[in-house]
């Protein structure tokens, strides 16, 4: 297994250090490892991102000085196995561990050993202070101001579980490529199964290695990102606008909503974006879709106004409810990084009522968890627009039926 904690350290390294994605770095990394190992692989990467402050917490109470960053991570994933992965021998990872620093960082070797063993020894130790909010942050390894907004937004039951719920290992939710099968004939197979909600599938075992991925029957779409384009509710023969595109999810799925016979325009501001969109419709046989290479605030310039039954305006947000399977956020978000995409969504509203023809409909969907980026946002915009009423609105939480948290909203344009 020591390929595996050297994999693992090197995969932190690049997230924690370097703001790479995990999942890109596991999807795409090219990893010399029989499937158990991959299993463990996964199990620290993740395992370590989503629990960083607590694992951080427990390897500081034995330390009295700043260590280098890479040491840092190298305790964190070795703290994360010895205290959250019980199933694993403590002297192996503890061993492990102190090999990979005498290769890399020999003057750090015997503070690593004296560190880890302390904590093979001691165990978890229950975290100490004042400030409950604080203490529960660090226990669910949220930064402790988003605890706290979330708190105020939410309640904090609905915190607490949120918190908790992030912790867990995600799911693989997949949409039906109806172009070429059904879910009713996929759930002949045993191994597919309805999530709670009805709209997406599940599937038993390695969807990606099975022969319905490989032959695009079905594609990676979470449950709750599914909802905005059912709430879309596109139809055939209509124009219809999606505004922030890539990589074309979406896009995807609202062609198949309409059996592949609309107008639609798919667009993304960055080219090899745009690329990702004809890929993937390429992929699936779409097309009845143009893709345009565009900035979304400025997009009322370029096409007609008032031209589409329908506009999706997916926004750019902070990512808050995905932190399931996207962990690494909540270790580089910053409130003033959410002040400057509210502005940039409230550009994209601007745009996208421009767009939306008399009797049209305009849906604002959002990944996050926020009421600022997303009941705040469409109150402001409803008193600018007073065209629009409010159809529609909801926030999913993330929890056992819902692998991301989202939000939606449905706007009519009465004239």
């Amino acid at each position: 297994m020591a390929n595996v904690r050297k994999t693992a350290f090197e995969i932190l390294k690049d997230v924690m250090l370097h703001n790479e994605y995990a999942s890109l770095n596991m999807r795409y990394g090219s990893y010399d490892l029989n499937e158990k190992d991959q299993g463990l692989l996964t199990q620290i990467v993740y395992g370590t991102i989503r629990n960083y402050r607590y694992v951080r917490y427990q390897w500081e109470l034995y330390v009295d000085r700043k260590v280098p960053d890479e040491i840092a991570v190298l305790l964190d994933g070795a703290t994360y196995q010895l205290i959250l992965l019980d199933k694993l021998p403590a002297y192996a990872v503890v061993n492990e561990t102190v090999a990979i620093a005498k290769d890399e960082y020999p003057n750090y070797a015997g503070f690593v050993n004296a560190v880890l063993r302390r904590i093979a020894d001691k165990g978890a130790q229950a975290i100490k202070g004042d400030d409950e909010v604080d203490k529960f942050a660090i226990e669910t390894s949220h930064p402790t101001w988003l605890v706290r907004m979330w708190n105020a937004q939410y309640g904090e039951e609905i915190c607490d579980s949120i918190c908790w719920e992030n912790l867990k290992d995600g799911r693989v939710e997949l949409a039906v490529n109806t172009l070429l099968t059904t879910a009713d004939k996929l759930l002949e197979d045993e191994r597919f199964h309805r999530t709670a909600e009805g709209n997406a599938l599940i599937y038993d075992g390695n969807i990606f290695a099975s022969e319905y991925f490989k032959n695009n029957l079905v594609y990676v779409q979470s449950e709750s990102s599914q909802q905005a384009v059912e709430i879309l509710d596109p139809k055939p023969k209509e124009r219809i606008l999606d505004m922030c595109r890539a990589p074309g999810t979406k896009t995807v799925q609202i062609a198949m909503k309409t059996g592949n016979d609309a107008n639609i325009y798919s667009i993304d501001v960055y080219p090899q974006r745009v690329e990702l969109i004809e890929n993937a419709l390429k992929k699936y046989g779409i097309t009845c879709v143009t893709t345009m290479c565009e900035d979304s605030r400025t997009l009322h310039t370029k096409i007609p106004l008032y031209y589409y039954d329908k506009v999706l305006l997916d926004a750019p947000c902070s990512g808050l409810g995905t932190l399931k399977h996207k962990p690494e956020i909540k270790m580089s978000i910053k409130p003033e990084d959410i002040d400057e995409i509210v502005r940039l969504q409230s550009q994209l509203l601007d745009s996208a009522a421009l767009m939306v023809k008399a009797g049209g409909c305009l849906v604002y969907s959002t990944c996050t968890l926020n009421t600022k980026e997303n009941e705040k946002q469409i109150r402001m915009f409803l008193s600018q627009h007073t065209q629009f009423e409010l159809v529609e609105e909801k926030t999913i939480i993330p929890d056992s039926t819902h692998y991301d948290g989202f939000y939606i909203s449905k706007l009519r344009k009465t004239c």
